[in-house]
C-alpha cells in the first residue's frame, strides 16, 4: 500500500513555510519533537484563519494554555509580520501591545538567572515558566563566561570531566548523535555546557 503524501492546501503558503520553520527552530532549542510544538493540523489552521491576537490564537486547536504561553508570541510575530508584509486586513485585529511586552531572548535569559539566584532550583524555574529543565540549563550556561554563573554549580566536577573525555574520544556530526553515544546519565544541559567549556579552551 502507497503511503499518502500530504499537500499543502493552504491559502498562504508562505506562511505555512515560515511556521514550519519557526515550529522546528523552536523544537532543535528544545529537544522536542515537531509534533510536541504544534502539529501539522494545526499549521494548517494557523494559516487558514491568521490569528494575530493573544484571543485568537487560543482559539486554534492545538493551542493550549502551556503552548500558548510557551510559544504564543512567536506564533503571533510570525503572522503578524506577514499580514503586514502583504496588507491583509487581519492586520487591524493587531494587540502591538502584546508584541512590546514579548521579552527578548536576553531578557528572559536575566529571568532565569534572577530567579536561580534567589535559590530556585533548576527544576522549579522550568516550572514556574513553563519551559523545559533544558532550556533553563541553557539560560544559565550563557552566563559563565561573564562569570555569574560557576560552571560547577552546573554540574560537578566529576561529572564534567568524565563528559569532557567521551566528548574528546567520540566522533560525532550533531548533538542528537552525541547524545545517543554517551550515558544517559548525561542529559542535554550537561552536554552543552561541557562543548561550551572545550570551545572557550580552544579560542
Amino acid at each position: 500500500m502507497k503511503k499518502t503524501i500530504k499537500i499543502d492546501t493552504s491559502a498562504h503558503p508562505e506562511l505555512f513555510l515560515k511556521l514550519r520553520k519557526l515550529r522546528s527552530d523552536i523544537s532543535a532549542e528544545n529537544n522536542l519533537k515537531n509534533f510536541q510544538v504544534f502539529t501539522q493540523k494545526t499549521l494548517y489552521e494557523l494559516c487558514n484563519l491568521l490569528p494575530t491576537t493573544s484571543q485568537e490564537l487560543k482559539k486554534i486547536n492545538g493551542i493550549g494554555k502551556v503552548k500558548f504561553e510557551n510559544y504564543g508570541h512567536l506564533i503571533l510575530e510570525v503572522i503578524i509580520d506577514y499580514c503586514k508584509t502583504n496588507k491583509i486586513d487581519a492586520v487591524n485585529s493587531i494587540k502591538p501591545e502584546y508584541i512590546v511586552e514579548k521579552p527578548s531572548k536576553e531578557d528572559t535569559k536575566k529571568i532565569s538567572l534572577d530567579m536561580y539566584k534567589n535559590g530556585k532550583s533548576i527544576a522549579d524555574i522550568a516550572g514556574e515558566r513553563l519551559l523545559t529543565v533544558g532550556t533553563i540549563e541553557g539560560h544559565l550556561a550563557s552566563f559563565i563566561d561573564s562569570g555569574e554563573i560557576n560552571i560547577y554549580d552546573l554540574i560537578s566536577p566529576e561529572k564534567f570531566s568524565e563528559l569532557e573525555n567521551l566528548i574528546k574520544t567520540t566522533e560525532f556530526e550533531s548533538l542528537t548523535e552525541l547524545k545517543n553515544k554517551v550515558d544517559d546519565a548525561f542529559t542535554y544541559g550537561d552536554i552543552r555546557i561541557v562543548l561550551n567549556a572545550i570551545k572557550h579552551k580552544k579560542t
